[in-house]
């Protein structure tokens, strides 16, 4: 059935545009405006790290189902306000040998709200499928796109923070808020 569902979607996506999409236009994050952020639970507190510093770029052409997105972000920009569990975190993420993480996208669909990005997700040397809804608002030049998911530490095979020997959960929760401008 949900195979049913997507391939229903992607029929109908394909005559589907997206509202700048007349030809084909580039977008690049501004550094600054743009954050990619990651929150983890643990029972004692809430733990957010945003990275204000990473590259992206959207590519939207005619054929809003292949859209070309691309995401890197290296390990050590993200800041949690914490310099000890920042250093940590680069501990336990292996920062020397995997030292970004990055997200490629490879198809899209419309729905309601926004579309649905499918893609390859790597992280900690391990690559993902992944797809999470994003919803652009469209100016003259500028797109701005927000959407979140998440993804579960041990599925990119590492081991979940303690702290005074508490697990985190293994659950990740990325939000993305890109604003980027064309050329």
């Amino acid at each position: 059935m949900e195979n049913f569902r997507l391939a229903h979607a992607l029929l109908i996506s394909t005559f589907a545009a997206f509202p700048t999409a007349v030809s084909a236009k580039s977008y690049t994050a501004l550094k600054g405006e743009s954050r990619i952020s990651y929150h983890i639970h643990h029972p004692l507190h809430e733990v957010e790290g945003v990275s204000q510093d990473f590259n992206c770029t959207v590519e939207l052409g005619n054929d809003t189902t292949r859209p070309q997105v691309h995401v890197k972000a290296s390990i050590d920009s993200f800041n949690s306000g914490n310099s000890n569990r920042d250093s940590h975190t680069l501990e336990i993420l292996d920062a020397f040998k995997y030292p970004s993480v990055e997200f490629s996208a490879d198809s899209a669909i419309r729905v309601e709200k926004g579309y649905r990005l499918f893609g390859q997700l790597t992280f900690h040397g391990v690559k993902r499928s992944v797809d999470f809804m994003v919803t652009p608002e469209y100016s003259k030049d500028r797109v701005h796109i927000k959407g979140n998911f998440m993804v579960k530490l041990s599925d990119f095979k590492l081991k979940r923070p303690t702290l005074l020997m508490i697990p985190t959960a293994d659950d990740l929760k990325i939000d993305i808020d890109v604003a980027a401008e064309g050329p």
